[in-house]
Parts: structure tokens; C-alpha cells; sequence
């Protein structure tokens, strides 16, 4: 009996600890006992930490989509740079292909409509203007013949854009009317669609550099320019400026040249 009873008195001094230790920790941190799952609050993000995150991701999901879009911007405007020149450059090398090419004859009495006259400078209508026509034996069509030596009139055109008064088509006309049979139909191929100018200039046997000239005109009667100064001034991110200048060989009848 007296040990039981000392084993008795052992066990509720040790319950009596436990209970006491409890209602220590209890006191000390209040909140522990209510946290849910078992799990401390101090273990979880207050809010303005919360905020603190989210500002700092808004910070870089800007800086990153700043860098993405000045990337392509850059891409664009390379691209459309890329595009203009590539317009420029065939143009330009379709332009100095014709004035190469050149032909003339000159005939007696040869009249105001000849195929032969070489006329550059003309004033053209509002939506509609030519600004060199010659003859010449460069041609955009390959047949079972070529290379030959069909003579073409050659025009080149500005038109106006249907969509954007700004800006001007170059369209190439050619019209073959020598060694065919039958009608002739005139093709047309554009070169470039957002021209802003063309200009052409020519520089006679004096040095002398004239804004117009005409086969058929008194001063020019019978002559050619001796060199052509082509400028085209095309539209992208911002406007530029392409020129070159053709040596005029003529290309007479026989084969020859002058």
C-alpha cells in the first residue's frame, strides 16, 4: 500500500509539471496554441513583404519588356531600311541597264512622235507623270532568241498612290515596236511604291548640266546627253537618298557605238 501510494503521488507531480509547462509556453507565445495545422505564424510572409515581392516583380517585368520592345523596334527598323535598299538598288540598276541600252536614229524629217526621241524632263499631270522615255534595246522578257537586239520604248513613270497622296509609284513601260508582228501590248512593272522624288539631270558635251532635254528640241536637236544623273529619294523609318550616274553610249542601227 505504501508503495502504490508513492507511485500515486509521483504521477500527479508529474502531471502537475506538465500542466504547468504548458500554460508557461501557452503564455509566452499566445498565438502558437491557434495557429492551424500545427503551424507557427511567424512562418509566413507579412504583408508588406507581400507588396515588397510584388513591386519588385513589377519592376523587372517592366525593364524586361522595355528591352523586348526596343528589340523590335531595332528589327523593325533594319527591316524596313533592308527593304528600301533592296527597292533602290533595282530601280537603280534597272534604270542604268535602259540608259546603257540606249538607241538612236536619227531620220529625215522625223516627227515629234518618233520612236527614237530621246525626251527626259517632261512636265507630267497630277496623278500622272512621265519622266524619261527613250528607245532601247534592254528588255525585261528571255525568249528562245536571247540575247537579241529588239528595240523597246521605254518610259518611266510616276504615279500617284491611291491610298497615300504622300507618296509615288515608279512604274517601267515598255513598248516593243520594232521586228514584231502584229499588236503590241504595253507591259508595265513597278519598281518601287513609296517614292518621295525622282530627278534626272543631264550634262551635255560642253559640261554643261541641263534639267530637261528633247532629241527634237532646237538646243538638242539630234543629240544626246553625254551622262545621266539619276537621284530617287525613297520613304521608310525616314526618308533617303540613292543616286548614280550612266555614261550614254548610243547604240545605233548597225551595231556600232558612238
Amino acid at each position: 500500500m505504501r508503495l502504490e501510494a508513492i507511485k500515486r503521488s509521483r504521477q500527479i507531480y508529474t502531471a502537475s509539471n506538465l500542466k504547468r509547462g504548458q500554460i508557461g509556453r501557452a503564455l509566452l507565445q499566445p498565438d502558437a496554441e491557434r495557429a492551424p495545422c500545427g503551424l507557427r505564424w511567424g512562418a509566413g510572409f507579412t504583408l508588406l513583404e507581400i507588396l515588397i515581392a510584388i513591386a519588385i516583380l513589377a519592376l523587372v517585368v517592366s525593364s524586361l519588356y522595355g528591352a523586348y520592345s526596343g528589340t523590335l523596334e531595332t528589327t523593325e527598323m533594319v527591316e524596313s531600311a533592308r527593304d528600301v535598299d533592296q527597292a533602290a538598288r533595282l530601280a537603280l540598276m534597272q534604270m542604268v541597264d535602259d540608259f546603257s541600252s540606249l538607241y538612236y536614229r536619227k531620220a529625215e524629217g522625223e516627227n515629234e512622235n518618233s520612236p527614237f526621241r530621246f525626251q527626259g524632263g517632261m512636265d507630267g499631270e497630277s496623278e500622272r507623270g512621265t519622266v524619261v522615255e527613250f528607245a532601247s534595246t534592254a528588255h525585261l522578257g528571255f525568249d528562245g532568241s536571247f540575247p537579241n537586239l529588239r528595240i523597246n520604248r521605254v518610259s518611266y513613270v510616276l504615279e500617284k498612290q491611291a491610298d497615300n497622296q504622300r507618296y509615288y509609284r515608279l512604274v517601267r513601260m515598255e513598248l516593243p515596236f520594232v521586228d514584231l508582228s502584229g499588236e503590241r501590248e504595253e507591259t508595265a512593272v513597278e519598281l518601287a511604291d513609296t517614292v518621295e522624288s525622282l530627278t534626272l539631270t543631264y550634262l551635255n558635251e560642253d559640261g554643261e548640266t541641263l534639267s530637261q532635254w528633247d532629241s527634237k528640241a532646237e538646243e538638242t536637236e539630234g543629240l544626246l546627253p553625254r551622262l545621266v544623273h539619276i537621284r530617287l529619294q525613297l520613304a521608310g523609318e525616314k526618308s533617303r537618298v540613292f543616286a548614280t550616274t550612266v555614261a550614254i553610249q548610243v547604240q545605233e542601227e548597225e551595231g556600232s557605238r558612238q
